[in-house]
């Protein structure tokens, strides 16, 4: 596929993503004449760094960084391989390692404005209704990273107007539903389906939080979200909250009362629940090997943010070592779009009924930046575009390591290192505790 001009002698293809190269039935590359490419890339700065004692992480955070340099250019988008697409939950979750590598304002801008489009909408970001409450969410948490209420401002009609359109596809409980041609996915997972999805209420609360927040940072009235949302809370609590199964069951109008661990992962992740219920949920769910296990880097990513919430950071950290490093031990040398350990061979690159579908290097796989940035070094902002900040990192887990963080989108950074059992900290912008 492509174009050939006669008047240079010269083939040109389309856009391509490629390891390697085979031309057929050619033993001698100078029959062909000359082989170039061109390389299409906006150049990040490298700011963002971490270098353990212990070689195996130090390779997870470097291929992190090389997945998630190669789906940033433009826009985040999803991969490099296959649909080259600004996809808004993937984009949303490569707005929290840009926080740790790039701190690239621009192009988290560029991303959340490319993928929502006009004012007006016909359908769901993607057409894929949990997508739409990814973006609402990540307007909140643009804020929290760069503090420009000026970007929000401008978007705040927009933000309003997809709320509202997903608001007008909830019944009579507050529980939102697809319309027609639309997709609720979660994950690649096994989720009982049938009507309304615990998973998705979460988000849909999640997203009405970040329109309350947003509203009272802008000065709007905030009062019909604010009761949006105390409503859906306690009705997800009353028909989804199994108490025998000590965990929210996927959906309660099929009477199976199936337990996946994706909307148990969000109740702990949003602060949905308590410290007692927290507890039943990971020794029900999250450590139970009888529930189906995550194979995508995109919710692995929520669940251990969840369990690293809750204090979980050693289990975090064998989780990152174990995933991630299985990939490198199956030869990856970018983060994938699944992972399943049990397959081996060819097996491994099947996805979509495709022997080789599977995206080899998908954004969503390089979240040890932040888990490792965020948890287990342990930087984050306490106040809207790192005003104050926090450094609290996991030395008994880490051992010897050094890394360099960003703190502002003006080259303010931290350098952190231990050596020997002394820990050094250095930071350009005032703030830290």
């Amino acid at each position: 596929m492509g174009q050939y001009y006669p008047e240079t002698k010269t083939f040109v293809t389309k856009l391509r993503a490629f390891r390697y190269i085979y031309v057929p039935d050619v033993s001698n590359l100078k029959k062909i004449g000359q082989l170039s490419v061109n390389f299409e890339y906006v150049d990040f700065p490298q700011i963002g760094n971490f270098k353990s004692s212990d070689n195996e992480l130090s390779q997870i955070w470097k291929i992190a960084d090389r997945t998630l340099r190669l789906c940033s250019g433009v826009f985040f988008i999803d991969g490099v391989k296959r649909d080259r697409w600004v996809w808004a939950g993937d984009a949303y979750q490569c707005y929290f390692m840009n926080r740790y590598d790039f701190f690239d304002k621009e192009i988290v801008e560029r991303t959340i404005l490319g993928v929502r489009g006009e004012l007006d909408i016909k359908q769901h970001l993607d057409t894929i209704v949990d997508y739409s409450l990814y973006w609402l969410i990540s307007i909140e948490l643009y804020y929290e990273t760069f503090a420009d209420k000026n970007f929000v401002n401008n978007i705040y009609q927009k933000m309003k107007r997809l709320m509202d359109y997903s608001l007008e596809q909830t019944n009579d409980l507050g529980f939102i539903y697809g319309r027609k041609g639309d997709w609720i996915y979660i994950d690649w997972a096994d989720i009982d389906r049938n009507g309304t999805l615990c998973a998705e209420q979460m988000l849909l609360a999640r997203a009405l939080q970040s329109m309350v927040y947003i509203s009272k940072l802008l000065g709007k009235d905030d009062t019909f979200y604010q009761k949006k949302y105390h409503d859906l809370r306690q009705n997800i609590d009353h028909y989804f909250w199994n108490a025998t199964k000590h965990a929210y069951i996927d959906s309660y109008e099929s009477g199976m009362k199936h337990v996946s661990r994706h909307a148990n992962i969000f109740a702990i992740l949003f602060g949905y629940v308590g410290q007692n219920r927290a507890n039943e949920i990971v020794r029900s769910v999250l450590r139970n090997d009888r529930i189906e296990p995550i194979k995508t880097p995109y919710f692995k990513f929520w669940e251990l943010e969840a369990l690293a919430q809750i204090g979980k950071y050693k289990y975090v950290l064998d989780e990152i070592k174990s995933y991630w490093g299985g990939m490198l031990a199956n030869g990856a040398t970018t983060f994938w779009e699944q992972f399943d350990p049990t397959k081996q061979g060819s097996a491994r690159y099947e996805m979509y009924d495709d022997k080789y579908g599977k995206s080899l290097c998908h954004a969503w796989g390089s979240s040890p930046i932040y888990l490792i940035g965020r948890y287990l070094v342990g930087l984050r902002p306490t106040a809207p575009g790192y005003g104050t900040y926090e450094i609290n990192p996991q030395l008994k887990l880490l051992n010897d390591f050094d890394c360099t963080f960003p703190l502002s989108t003006s080259g303010d950074k931290v350098e952190m290192s231990v050596h020997e059992g002394t820990l050094n900290i250095t930071a350009t912008r005032p703030g830290g505790v």
